[in-house]
């Protein structure tokens, strides 16, 4: 009568059956992980910094601080750097003009490049003052002062923004409107580097 009692008991698992569910478990784990990881790339930010039509000062200042210093105006929020250049250049107007209508004079205008992220792999790309261009610190891709290619495995210049100057002399730029840089074979400004480079390309 007790052994018509007695409950079954559990049957003990096999090694070979544990080791089969440990290592689905891992790679199912594994796989959603990464699943999960894949979306949050894809899924949009919250916005951070600066976003839209931003005007970014008077544009004769800006302007004038450029060209004294030498050197560009980095605006970290954005992600920008506001650099001068020269509608008169031959083929500039052609290549640059319709989207940069901050035009100062005759051979003064104000453009926006994203150096924030290289076209190569996203890395900042900073200004080197010694080289007068733009230099990649991850795998050597230069751009001049304009921001056109002039070495190194990125595919073509940096990108830019729109930008115009609005009634009250500020220069404003469209962050919502970013430009794809130029061709790898765009030389508008055929500037060479004018002292030591800070990057070992």
């Amino acid at each position: 009568m007790a052994d018509a009692k007695r409950r079954p008991g559990l049957k003990p698992v096999e090694r070979r059956t544990f080791l089969r569910y440990s290592l689905i478990g891992s790679v199912g784990a594994g796989l959603g992980g990464f699943g999960l990881a894949s979306l949050g790339f894809l899924w949009p930010g919250s916005p951070e910094g600066l976003f839209g039509e931003v005007p970014l000062g008077n544009a004769n200042d800006l302007a004038d601080e450029i060209q004294n210093e030498r050197a560009p105006i980095r605006v970290p929020e954005g992600g920008i750097s506001i650099i001068v250049w020269d509608p008169s250049a031959s083929g500039a107007d052609a290549a640059y003009g319709e989207h940069h209508q901050a035009i100062l004079s005759d051979d003064v205008g104000l453009m926006a490049l994203n150096s924030s992220s290289c076209p190569h792999l996203g890395c900042g790309v900073p200004w080197c003052q010694s080289s007068q261009w733009f230099e990649c610190p991850c795998h050597g891709s230069r751009y001049n002062r304009l921001g056109e290619w002039t070495g190194g495995p990125a595919p073509r210049g940096l990108d830019r923004y729109a930008s115009f100057i609005n009634g009250d002399g500020e220069f404003v730029v469209d962050l919502g409107q970013e430009l794809t840089g130029p061709a790898r074979t765009a030389n508008i400004l055929e500037q060479s580097p004018e002292g030591p480079h800070c990057v070992d390309a």
